[in-house]
């Protein structure tokens, strides 16, 4: 592959073979992956499942506490928003199968489509097939996003949607208007956070609009930049409205209840908290100013340290900031500075603790495809500058974009083995598959309540209802049972600093609980009824 000056457009041929090496890749990823992997996932599946098999929006799960469900089943999508589970039902319901397989089939065609996009709109910025083509070669392998890009989450999506989000900002017009708003719907639907996309469209097309009407007057520019950010508002609620009116209907307000109390939480694992109410901004202040705008600089270091490594891929990253420079003048590339700056700031500061634990990384995705489309137009000024002061090196340059796809490659390579085939590729759900045989051996009712770490992935191994254990100590558990009527725990992951750490080791000391066994480094105790 080599960066031409050409400027011929990307054929046909070019898009069957984007699309031919990105099916190759995604199939090879989803063998490698036989169950979701990881509770984000577990959830969005577990949700299509509901949805597919005739339930509806209910979790016969709680992953956590926030709005003080009664019981179960509960109101799904009380936290994250519900568009993968939609997906994944699609893929379901199509099959007619219940199965991990079918519920990835709308991510696979996302994850396989997304590089054309990503080219098309590298073309858009640079009118260089080379750069396109290299482009979309760096999307097919996507690095870090590669172990993820398949299963049920966003990311593919979020890819996918972020792509043509920017390949349609170079002009609006009254469609275009409506699909921006339809676009950022779909952000927002996908991920709480994606709500930062409805501002930053109507800003967007406000722009477009008044830039494009240049020569009327002030009131003409004025109004008709209004009835476009109308219109764009208009797309957003095609997309959100029905949701808004199911959470009225079910929660009775448009956002739901208790996901406030994350803004003034402390640590990351008072996510799980059985009583949220506790978090408020009072207690927020007496937790102590000073360490709570640490906390929210430290994730910003952080959560830049993601761009570099993770979004920047370490060696695209510098590549990137020479494309953006290049590129600087470009609204798309203006646009999508200015929303990664807002999203890293709105992540870092209002949402520290979850934000540095993947939020922000997961958030990122919608800008990826922009990076990608940036860093060859980076290579190039690199290569352009390295040419000009080295005769040799301007023999070699036509190597660089091949060189580049071959550590992109290599880079990939090793984060799929280490992430995915090294680690086994999930999170404990097959022991939750051999705990459930266990209790079905010991007679456990097929309705019985198990207390686990990850209850999604609990149900989906096993069909059975579960509830989170909730952050706190071995009392705070057994008031989660009692009034949830949980009937086992699962202690997973209990190490010296862990309140459960004596439960898990001495259970004998414990009258209120008999323990079942061992299975891996899980212990299953039995909680019995309180007299």
């Amino acid at each position: 592959m080599k960066i031409s000056s050409s400027p011929a457009s990307l054929s046909r041929r070019d898009y069957l073979v984007l699309f031919l090496m990105g099916l190759l890749v995604v199939l090879v990823i989803a063998a490698l992956q036989p169950v979701p992997g990881y509770m984000d996932a577990d959830y969005y599946y577990a949700g299509g499942r509901q949805l597919a098999s005739g339930h509806g929006f209910s979790d016969p799960f709680l992953w956590n506490y926030l709005d003080h469900p009664q019981g179960l089943p509960h109101p799904s999508n009380s936290y994250w928003n519900p568009l993968a589970s939609i997906v994944a039902a699609v893929g379901m319901v199509i099959t007619g199968r219940l199965d991990f397989l079918s519920a990835r089939l709308g991510f696979i065609l996302m994850a396989t489509i997304a590089p054309l996009v990503v080219a098309a709109l590298a073309y858009r910025l640079t009118g260089k097939r080379g750069l396109a083509l290299l482009a979309g070669a760096l999307t097919v392998f996507s690095g870090y996003y590669l172990p993820f890009i398949v299963t049920t989450d966003n990311y593919s999506m979020y890819m996918l949607v972020g792509a043509l989000y920017f390949l349609v900002l170079d002009r609006v017009n009254l469609p275009k208007a409506v699909l921006i708003g339809v676009l950022a719907g779909l952000f927002n639907l996908a991920r709480s956070d994606g709500l930062l996309w409805l501002p930053l469209s109507l800003l967007a097309v406000s722009v477009l609009a008044y830039r494009q009407r240049a020569a009327d007057s002030l009131s003409i520019r004025l109004k008709h930049t209004a009835a476009y950010a109308s219109l764009t508002l208009l797309g957003y609620l095609l997309v959100m409205g029905a949701w808004f009116a199911r959470n009225m209907a079910v929660f009775g307000s448009i956002m739901p209840p208790g996901s406030g109390h994350v803004l003034w939480m402390t640590n990351y694992d008072q996510l799980f908290s059985l009583t949220p109410e506790k978090f408020t901004f009072q207690t927020w202040l007496a937790s102590g100013l000073q360490e709570a705008l640490r906390a929210r600089l430290m994730a910003v270091w952080q959560n830049l340290g993601t761009a570099f490594f993770a979004e920047g891929m370490i060696f695209l990253a510098p590549l990137i900031i020479l494309g953006i420079w290049k590129e600087r003048h470009s609204f798309p590339v203006q646009l999508g500075v200015l929303g990664w700056l807002a999203m890293l700031l709105a992540e870092s500061l209002l949402f520290p603790f979850a934000s540095i634990r993947g939020g922000f990384f997961h958030a990122g995705t919608a800008f990826q495809p922009l990076w990608f489309a940036l860093a060859p137009v980076g290579l190039e000024v690199f290569s352009a500058k390295l040419s000009r002061n080295s005769k040799r090196l301007a023999r070699l340059h036509r190597l660089f974009p091949t060189i580049l796809l071959l550590i992109m490659i290599l880079f990939s390579g090793m984060l799929v083995k280490i992430r995915v085939v090294d680690s086994g590729w999930n999170e404990g759900e097959y022991l939750y598959q051999q705990a459930g045989q266990l209790l079905s051996a010991q007679g456990a009712q097929a309705d019985a309540i198990v207390m686990v770490r990850n209850p999604p992935a609990y149900f989906v191994m096993t069909g059975r209802q579960a509830i989170v254990v909730p952050y706190g100590d071995v009392q705070t558990l057994l008031d989660a049972a009692g009034k949830y009527h949980a009937s086992f725990v699962i202690l997973e992951q209990v190490d010296a600093s862990s309140p459960f750490h004596d439960l898990f080791e001495h259970p004998e000391r414990y009258p209120e609980f008999t323990s079942l066994g061992v299975i891996g480094d899980n212990r299953i105790l039995f909680i019995k009824p309180s007299s």
